[in-house]
Protein backbone atom coordinates (compact mmCIF):
# COMPACT_ATOMS: atom_id res chain seq x y z
CA UNK A 1 0.00 0.00 0.00
CA UNK A 2 1.59 3.68 -0.58
CA UNK A 3 1.41 6.67 1.06
CA UNK A 4 -1.70 7.83 -0.62
CA UNK A 5 -3.93 4.35 -0.20
CA UNK A 6 -2.40 4.70 3.16
CA UNK A 7 -3.99 8.51 4.12
CA UNK A 8 -7.12 7.02 2.16
CA UNK A 9 -7.89 4.36 4.86
CA UNK A 10 -7.00 6.57 7.44
CA UNK A 11 -8.90 9.40 6.44
CA UNK A 12 -11.76 6.86 5.89
CA UNK A 13 -11.56 5.67 9.45
CA UNK A 14 -11.34 9.26 11.00
CA UNK A 15 -14.57 9.75 9.30
CA UNK A 16 -16.43 7.23 10.55
CA UNK A 17 -14.73 7.57 14.39
CA UNK A 18 -15.80 11.50 14.12
CA UNK A 19 -19.10 11.03 12.35
CA UNK A 20 -18.20 13.04 9.58
CA UNK A 21 -20.55 14.19 6.60
CA UNK A 22 -18.02 15.05 3.91
CA UNK A 23 -14.40 15.80 3.31
CA UNK A 24 -11.89 17.26 1.08
CA UNK A 25 -7.99 16.67 1.72
CA UNK A 26 -5.64 17.86 -0.87
CA UNK A 27 -1.69 17.72 -0.63
CA UNK A 28 1.13 19.77 -2.46
CA UNK A 29 4.34 18.37 -2.65
CA UNK A 30 7.20 19.87 -4.39
CA UNK A 31 5.33 22.43 -5.79
CA UNK A 32 2.69 19.69 -7.49
CA UNK A 33 -0.69 18.83 -6.67
CA UNK A 34 -0.22 15.33 -5.78
CA UNK A 35 -3.50 14.41 -3.49
CA UNK A 36 -7.09 15.56 -3.98
CA UNK A 37 -9.75 13.46 -2.69
CA UNK A 38 -13.04 14.05 -1.40
CA UNK A 39 -14.94 11.64 1.03
CA UNK A 40 -18.84 11.22 2.01
CA UNK A 41 -21.47 13.74 1.00
CA UNK A 42 -21.82 17.36 0.35
CA UNK A 43 -24.97 17.43 2.14
CA UNK A 44 -27.07 14.29 4.38
CA UNK A 45 -29.93 15.92 2.76
CA UNK A 46 -29.24 15.49 -1.22
CA UNK A 47 -26.67 12.74 -0.77
CA UNK A 48 -24.37 14.50 -3.34
CA UNK A 49 -20.75 13.40 -2.97
CA UNK A 50 -17.55 15.25 -1.98
CA UNK A 51 -14.87 16.07 -4.88
CA UNK A 52 -12.42 17.82 -5.60
CA UNK A 53 -14.16 20.19 -7.00
CA UNK A 54 -16.48 20.58 -3.75
CA UNK A 55 -16.63 24.47 -2.72
CA UNK A 56 -16.73 24.25 0.98
CA UNK A 57 -16.93 27.57 2.96
CA UNK A 58 -13.37 28.04 4.42
CA UNK A 59 -14.22 30.45 7.06
CA UNK A 60 -11.89 32.11 8.82
CA UNK A 61 -8.96 31.02 6.43
CA UNK A 62 -10.48 34.11 4.02
CA UNK A 63 -8.73 36.47 6.34
CA UNK A 64 -4.93 35.07 4.17
CA UNK A 65 -6.82 36.27 1.29
CA UNK A 66 -7.22 39.90 2.85
CA UNK A 67 -3.65 39.88 3.77
CA UNK A 68 -2.50 39.31 0.51
CA UNK A 69 -4.44 42.05 -1.29
CA UNK A 70 -3.71 43.99 1.64
CA UNK A 71 0.11 43.54 1.12
CA UNK A 72 -0.50 44.22 -2.60
CA UNK A 73 -1.72 47.98 -2.17
CA UNK A 74 1.10 48.22 0.27
CA UNK A 75 3.54 47.09 -2.79
CA UNK A 76 1.61 49.74 -4.86
CA UNK A 77 1.87 52.45 -2.23
CA UNK A 78 -1.78 53.36 -1.81
CA UNK A 79 -1.64 51.62 2.02
CA UNK A 80 1.37 52.11 4.74
CA UNK A 81 1.23 49.12 7.36
CA UNK A 82 2.42 51.69 10.05
CA UNK A 83 -0.29 54.32 9.20
CA UNK A 84 -2.87 54.85 11.43
CA UNK A 85 -6.18 52.91 10.99
CA UNK A 86 -8.23 55.78 11.20
CA UNK A 87 -6.01 57.75 7.75
CA UNK A 88 -7.90 55.04 5.61
CA UNK A 89 -11.17 54.69 7.56
CA UNK A 90 -11.99 58.53 9.19
CA UNK A 91 -15.74 57.40 9.98
CA UNK A 92 -14.84 54.43 12.05
CA UNK A 93 -15.60 55.17 15.66
CA UNK A 94 -15.27 53.51 19.17
CA UNK A 95 -15.85 54.90 22.99
CA UNK A 96 -12.48 55.08 23.22
CA UNK A 97 -9.65 57.31 22.91
CA UNK A 98 -6.75 54.77 22.49
CA UNK A 99 -8.29 54.16 18.52
CA UNK A 100 -6.51 56.84 16.70
CA UNK A 101 -3.29 54.99 17.76
CA UNK A 102 -4.28 51.72 16.25
CA UNK A 103 -2.35 51.20 13.00
CA UNK A 104 -3.14 48.68 9.69
CA UNK A 105 -0.24 46.23 10.55
CA UNK A 106 -1.72 45.50 14.28
CA UNK A 107 -5.56 45.28 12.48
CA UNK A 108 -3.60 42.18 10.08
CA UNK A 109 -1.40 40.50 13.06
CA UNK A 110 -4.59 40.58 15.46
CA UNK A 111 -2.41 42.96 17.81
CA UNK A 112 -4.96 46.21 17.51
CA UNK A 113 -7.08 45.91 20.75
CA UNK A 114 -9.95 46.06 18.36
CA UNK A 115 -13.06 44.28 19.93
CA UNK A 116 -14.59 41.01 18.62
CA UNK A 117 -18.39 39.05 18.27
CA UNK A 118 -19.14 36.75 21.33
CA UNK A 119 -20.68 33.85 19.57
CA UNK A 120 -24.26 35.05 20.69
CA UNK A 121 -24.08 38.42 18.54
CA UNK A 122 -22.13 36.15 16.03
CA UNK A 123 -25.16 33.74 15.59
CA UNK A 124 -27.51 36.29 15.29
CA UNK A 125 -25.75 38.50 12.53
CA UNK A 126 -24.85 35.07 10.13
CA UNK A 127 -28.78 34.10 10.70
CA UNK A 128 -29.83 37.53 9.53
CA UNK A 129 -27.93 38.15 6.67
CA UNK A 130 -27.85 41.49 4.64
CA UNK A 131 -26.83 41.52 1.09
CA UNK A 132 -25.93 44.92 -0.53
CA UNK A 133 -23.32 46.84 -0.97
CA UNK A 134 -23.86 49.16 2.34
CA UNK A 135 -24.22 46.63 4.89
CA UNK A 136 -20.27 47.39 5.61
CA UNK A 137 -20.21 50.28 5.94
CA UNK A 138 -23.52 49.70 8.31
CA UNK A 139 -21.74 47.42 10.45
CA UNK A 140 -18.95 49.86 10.70
CA UNK A 141 -20.79 52.52 12.05
CA UNK A 142 -22.91 50.11 14.54
CA UNK A 143 -19.66 49.97 16.62
CA UNK A 144 -19.59 52.99 17.64
CA UNK A 145 -20.72 52.07 21.73
CA UNK A 146 -17.67 49.60 21.70
CA UNK A 147 -14.46 49.83 23.21
CA UNK A 148 -11.04 48.34 22.68
CA UNK A 149 -9.65 45.07 24.63
CA UNK A 150 -6.42 46.01 25.01
CA UNK A 151 -3.88 48.74 24.28
CA UNK A 152 -3.02 49.09 20.44
CA UNK A 153 0.25 46.78 20.11
CA UNK A 154 -0.10 44.96 23.35
CA UNK A 155 -0.70 41.34 22.76
CA UNK A 156 -2.76 38.97 20.51
CA UNK A 157 -6.12 39.15 20.47
CA UNK A 158 -8.48 37.65 17.32
CA UNK A 159 -10.69 40.03 15.78
CA UNK A 160 -13.26 39.23 13.20
CA UNK A 161 -14.57 42.69 13.88
CA UNK A 162 -11.20 44.20 12.59
CA UNK A 163 -10.78 41.71 9.47
CA UNK A 164 -14.26 43.25 8.14
CA UNK A 165 -12.66 46.81 8.09
CA UNK A 166 -9.90 45.81 6.08
CA UNK A 167 -12.56 45.04 3.92
CA UNK A 168 -14.40 48.59 4.44
CA UNK A 169 -10.58 49.85 3.87
CA UNK A 170 -9.89 47.84 0.55
CA UNK A 171 -13.37 49.35 -0.86
CA UNK A 172 -12.69 52.51 -0.33
CA UNK A 173 -8.65 52.44 -0.95
CA UNK A 174 -9.67 50.34 -4.50
CA UNK A 175 -12.86 51.98 -5.84
CA UNK A 176 -14.20 48.66 -6.22
CA UNK A 177 -16.75 45.79 -3.70
CA UNK A 178 -14.36 44.01 -1.87
CA UNK A 179 -15.29 40.59 -4.24
CA UNK A 180 -14.74 42.63 -6.88
CA UNK A 181 -11.61 43.35 -6.26
CA UNK A 182 -10.49 40.18 -4.49
CA UNK A 183 -11.50 38.01 -7.74
CA UNK A 184 -9.82 39.94 -9.88
CA UNK A 185 -6.60 40.50 -8.18
CA UNK A 186 -6.43 37.59 -5.61
CA UNK A 187 -8.17 34.69 -6.81
CA UNK A 188 -8.20 34.43 -10.63
CA UNK A 189 -4.14 35.04 -10.64
CA UNK A 190 -4.13 32.54 -8.01
CA UNK A 191 -5.96 29.84 -10.23
CA UNK A 192 -9.18 30.06 -8.12
CA UNK A 193 -11.83 31.28 -10.70
CA UNK A 194 -14.62 29.55 -9.15
CA UNK A 195 -14.39 30.58 -5.55
CA UNK A 196 -16.81 32.90 -4.29
CA UNK A 197 -17.51 34.88 -1.11
CA UNK A 198 -20.86 34.20 -1.39
CA UNK A 199 -22.93 30.85 -1.38
CA UNK A 200 -25.25 32.47 -3.60
CA UNK A 201 -22.66 32.50 -6.66
CA UNK A 202 -21.87 28.72 -6.13
CA UNK A 203 -23.35 26.36 -8.14
CA UNK A 204 -25.85 24.15 -5.77
CA UNK A 205 -24.79 20.76 -7.42
CA UNK A 206 -21.48 21.41 -6.11
CA UNK A 207 -22.11 23.56 -2.62
CA UNK A 208 -20.79 21.57 0.79
CA UNK A 209 -23.24 22.29 2.89
CA UNK A 210 -22.30 23.32 6.96
CA UNK A 211 -23.77 20.61 9.47
CA UNK A 212 -24.56 20.41 13.48
CA UNK A 213 -24.42 18.27 15.87
CA UNK A 214 -28.14 19.01 17.63
CA UNK A 215 -27.37 16.13 18.76
CA UNK A 216 -28.01 14.35 15.73
CA UNK A 217 -26.52 15.20 12.76
CA UNK A 218 -28.29 17.22 10.23
CA UNK A 219 -27.72 20.37 8.02
CA UNK A 220 -27.55 23.67 9.78
CA UNK A 221 -31.23 25.19 9.25
CA UNK A 222 -30.03 28.39 7.81
CA UNK A 223 -26.73 28.37 5.66
CA UNK A 224 -25.00 31.08 7.54
CA UNK A 225 -23.97 34.53 5.70
CA UNK A 226 -23.71 38.27 6.62
CA UNK A 227 -21.81 40.37 3.44
CA UNK A 228 -19.81 43.02 6.22
CA UNK A 229 -18.96 39.40 7.91
CA UNK A 230 -17.23 38.27 4.49
CA UNK A 231 -13.94 39.73 4.86
CA UNK A 232 -13.54 37.72 7.88
CA UNK A 233 -15.31 34.60 6.90
CA UNK A 234 -16.90 33.59 3.91
CA UNK A 235 -14.69 32.87 0.78
CA UNK A 236 -16.01 29.16 -0.72
CA UNK A 237 -13.34 27.34 -2.53
CA UNK A 238 -12.23 23.67 -3.17
CA UNK A 239 -9.66 21.27 -2.64
CA UNK A 240 -8.04 21.76 -5.70
CA UNK A 241 -7.79 25.56 -5.95
CA UNK A 242 -6.79 25.84 -2.39
CA UNK A 243 -3.70 24.14 -4.04
CA UNK A 244 -3.58 26.34 -6.76
CA UNK A 245 -3.14 28.75 -3.93
CA UNK A 246 -0.72 26.84 -2.39
CA UNK A 247 1.21 26.52 -5.53
CA UNK A 248 1.25 30.43 -6.57
CA UNK A 249 1.82 31.15 -2.61
CA UNK A 250 5.24 28.90 -2.87
CA UNK A 251 6.18 30.22 -6.01
CA UNK A 252 5.73 33.71 -5.06
CA UNK A 253 8.06 33.62 -1.86
CA UNK A 254 10.95 31.71 -4.44
CA UNK A 255 10.66 35.07 -6.33
CA UNK A 256 8.17 33.83 -10.09
CA UNK A 257 7.79 37.49 -11.29
CA UNK A 258 3.88 36.06 -12.30
CA UNK A 259 2.83 35.59 -8.37
CA UNK A 260 0.74 37.15 -6.61
CA UNK A 261 3.48 39.54 -4.41
CA UNK A 262 6.66 40.05 -3.70
CA UNK A 263 9.11 37.89 -2.14
CA UNK A 264 9.95 40.50 0.11
CA UNK A 265 6.03 40.42 0.67
CA UNK A 266 5.96 36.92 1.95
CA UNK A 267 8.91 37.10 3.95
CA UNK A 268 7.42 40.43 5.94
CA UNK A 269 3.68 38.60 6.13
CA UNK A 270 5.37 35.33 7.14
CA UNK A 271 7.43 36.75 10.10
CA UNK A 272 6.17 35.87 13.67
CA UNK A 273 4.70 39.58 15.00
CA UNK A 274 3.08 38.29 18.34
CA UNK A 275 2.88 34.79 20.54
CA UNK A 276 -0.05 32.53 20.59
CA UNK A 277 1.74 29.69 22.23
CA UNK A 278 -0.18 26.67 20.94
CA UNK A 279 2.22 24.58 18.98
CA UNK A 280 2.52 22.88 16.72
CA UNK A 281 0.92 25.09 14.40
CA UNK A 282 -0.28 28.19 16.43
CA UNK A 283 3.17 29.23 17.67
CA UNK A 284 2.99 33.03 16.67
CA UNK A 285 0.38 35.09 14.48
CA UNK A 286 2.07 37.51 11.51
CA UNK A 287 0.48 39.42 9.32
CA UNK A 288 -2.98 37.59 8.64
CA UNK A 289 -0.87 34.08 8.96
CA UNK A 290 -0.38 31.36 11.81
CA UNK A 291 3.32 30.44 12.05
CA UNK A 292 4.13 27.32 13.69
CA UNK A 293 6.42 24.10 13.57
CA UNK A 294 5.43 20.61 12.76
CA UNK A 295 8.32 17.92 13.53
CA UNK A 296 10.97 20.57 13.49
CA UNK A 297 9.66 22.04 9.78
CA UNK A 298 8.42 25.51 9.87
CA UNK A 299 4.60 26.22 8.80
CA UNK A 300 2.60 29.33 7.82
CA UNK A 301 -0.77 28.56 8.25
CA UNK A 302 -4.66 29.31 8.96
CA UNK A 303 -7.75 27.87 10.21
CA UNK A 304 -11.36 28.15 10.18
CA UNK A 305 -14.65 26.82 12.03
CA UNK A 306 -17.89 27.52 13.72
CA UNK A 307 -21.49 27.43 11.91
CA UNK A 308 -20.50 23.77 10.75
CA UNK A 309 -17.62 23.65 9.06
CA UNK A 310 -13.52 23.49 10.15
CA UNK A 311 -11.05 24.07 7.73
CA UNK A 312 -7.29 24.09 7.70
CA UNK A 313 -4.42 25.30 5.62
CA UNK A 314 -0.89 25.09 5.95
CA UNK A 315 2.55 25.73 3.80
CA UNK A 316 5.81 23.95 4.86
CA UNK A 317 7.98 26.32 3.32
CA UNK A 318 11.14 24.48 3.36
CA UNK A 319 9.64 20.83 2.12
CA UNK A 320 8.04 23.13 -0.69
CA UNK A 321 4.40 21.63 -0.16
CA UNK A 322 1.08 22.46 1.71
CA UNK A 323 -2.00 20.76 2.97
CA UNK A 324 -5.44 21.96 2.64
CA UNK A 325 -8.37 19.99 4.75
CA UNK A 326 -12.06 20.90 4.34
CA UNK A 327 -15.09 20.10 6.22
CA UNK A 328 -18.58 20.29 6.56
CA UNK A 329 -19.04 19.86 10.46
CA UNK A 330 -17.84 21.55 13.58
CA UNK A 331 -15.48 19.51 15.94
CA UNK A 332 -11.39 19.05 16.60
CA UNK A 333 -11.31 16.60 14.05
CA UNK A 334 -9.53 19.21 11.92
CA UNK A 335 -6.63 18.10 13.88
CA UNK A 336 -6.40 14.17 13.20
CA UNK A 337 -7.01 14.91 9.42
CA UNK A 338 -4.45 17.53 8.92
CA UNK A 339 -1.73 15.34 10.98
CA UNK A 340 -2.21 12.87 8.41
CA UNK A 341 -1.90 14.58 5.92
CA UNK A 342 0.95 16.61 6.93
CA UNK A 343 2.60 13.38 7.92
CA UNK A 344 2.35 11.98 4.36
CA UNK A 345 4.20 15.36 2.82
CA UNK A 346 7.22 14.15 5.58
CA UNK A 347 7.31 10.81 4.62
CA UNK A 348 5.19 9.50 8.07
CA UNK A 349 3.12 7.27 8.20
CA UNK A 350 -0.46 8.38 8.66
CA UNK A 351 -2.41 7.31 11.70
CA UNK A 352 -6.05 7.54 12.86
CA UNK A 353 -5.27 9.00 16.72
CA UNK A 354 -7.50 9.30 19.26
CA UNK A 355 -11.45 10.35 18.96
CA UNK A 356 -12.96 13.79 21.21
CA UNK A 357 -15.38 11.88 24.05
CA UNK A 358 -17.57 14.80 22.50
CA UNK A 359 -18.36 12.25 19.68
CA UNK A 360 -19.59 9.30 21.76
CA UNK A 361 -21.40 11.75 24.53
CA UNK A 362 -22.77 13.35 21.33
CA UNK A 363 -24.52 10.14 20.04
CA UNK A 364 -25.35 9.02 23.68
CA UNK A 365 -27.32 12.53 23.99
CA UNK A 366 -29.13 11.41 20.38
CA UNK A 367 -29.84 8.13 21.59
CA UNK A 368 -31.24 8.98 25.36
CA UNK A 369 -30.85 12.32 26.07
CA UNK A 370 -28.52 13.34 29.74
CA UNK A 371 -28.46 10.01 31.36
CA UNK A 372 -27.60 8.23 28.07
CA UNK A 373 -24.81 10.89 28.17
CA UNK A 374 -23.33 10.08 31.35
CA UNK A 375 -23.45 6.36 31.58
CA UNK A 376 -21.40 6.71 28.26
CA UNK A 377 -18.85 9.01 29.91
CA UNK A 378 -18.78 6.93 32.44
CA UNK A 379 -17.65 3.88 30.28
CA UNK A 380 -15.41 5.76 28.19
CA UNK A 381 -13.72 7.36 30.85
CA UNK A 382 -10.81 4.67 31.05
CA UNK A 383 -10.75 3.74 27.40
CA UNK A 384 -7.21 5.01 26.01
CA UNK A 385 -9.30 5.58 22.14
CA UNK A 386 -10.43 8.47 23.70
CA UNK A 387 -9.00 12.08 24.65
CA UNK A 388 -10.60 14.12 27.22
CA UNK A 389 -10.63 17.66 27.02
CA UNK A 390 -12.41 20.53 28.80
CA UNK A 391 -13.22 22.72 25.47
CA UNK A 392 -14.45 19.87 23.47
CA UNK A 393 -18.29 19.64 25.10
CA UNK A 394 -18.11 23.50 24.50
CA UNK A 395 -18.21 23.34 20.54
CA UNK A 396 -21.05 20.66 20.57
CA UNK A 397 -22.46 23.31 23.64
CA UNK A 398 -22.64 26.07 20.75
CA UNK A 399 -24.24 24.04 18.01
CA UNK A 400 -27.21 22.81 20.51
CA UNK A 401 -27.38 27.18 21.54
CA UNK A 402 -27.79 27.67 17.71
CA UNK A 403 -30.50 26.02 17.19
CA UNK A 404 -32.41 26.76 20.41
CA UNK A 405 -31.88 23.60 22.27
CA UNK A 406 -30.54 25.74 25.90
CA UNK A 407 -31.92 23.18 28.34
CA UNK A 408 -30.07 20.34 26.55
CA UNK A 409 -26.96 22.42 26.07
CA UNK A 410 -26.85 23.28 30.06
CA UNK A 411 -27.18 20.04 31.07
CA UNK A 412 -23.94 19.24 28.92
CA UNK A 413 -22.35 22.15 30.54
CA UNK A 414 -23.48 20.61 34.11
CA UNK A 415 -21.88 17.28 32.97
CA UNK A 416 -18.69 19.24 31.62
CA UNK A 417 -18.01 20.69 34.86
CA UNK A 418 -18.34 17.68 36.84
CA UNK A 419 -15.47 16.77 34.87
CA UNK A 420 -13.41 19.61 34.63
CA UNK A 421 -15.09 21.66 37.27
CA UNK A 422 -12.51 24.66 37.42
CA UNK A 423 -13.28 24.98 33.33
CA UNK A 424 -14.15 29.00 33.65
CA UNK A 425 -15.75 29.29 30.29
CA UNK A 426 -18.35 26.54 31.23
CA UNK A 427 -19.12 28.10 34.23
CA UNK A 428 -19.62 31.71 32.50
CA UNK A 429 -21.72 30.08 30.17
CA UNK A 430 -24.26 27.98 32.23
CA UNK A 431 -24.42 31.06 34.52
CA UNK A 432 -25.33 32.55 30.87
CA UNK A 433 -28.18 30.07 30.36
CA UNK A 434 -29.52 29.94 33.66
CA UNK A 435 -30.22 33.21 33.65
CA UNK A 436 -31.96 33.67 30.09
CA UNK A 437 -34.07 31.40 31.16
CA UNK A 438 -35.22 32.80 34.11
Amino acid sequence: MNQYDQLDAVLAEIMSRWDIPGLGVGLVENGEITYARGFGLQSLATRAPVTPDSLFCIASITKIFVATAIMQLVEQGRLELDAPLLRYLPDFRLDDTRLPRVTLGQVLSHTSGLPDFDEAEYDRLVANPEFDDESPVRLMHSLASRQMIAEPGERFAYSNIGYDLLGVLIARVTGQTFEDYLSANVLRPAGMPASAFSHLAVPTERLAVPHLRTPAMIVNPIYPYHRADVPASFLHASVLEMCNFAITSLKGAAGDVTSLLSPASYDLMWTPVAERGYPPFYEHHSLGWVIGHFNGVKTVSHGGGGFGWTDFFTILLERNAAAVILCNEESSARSRTLRAAVHVILGLEPVVDTVSWMVPICQALAEGGIQAARACYAEIKDDPNYFFDEDELVSLVYQLQSVKKFELAAQLLELNLEVFPAHAESHHMLAALKQGSS
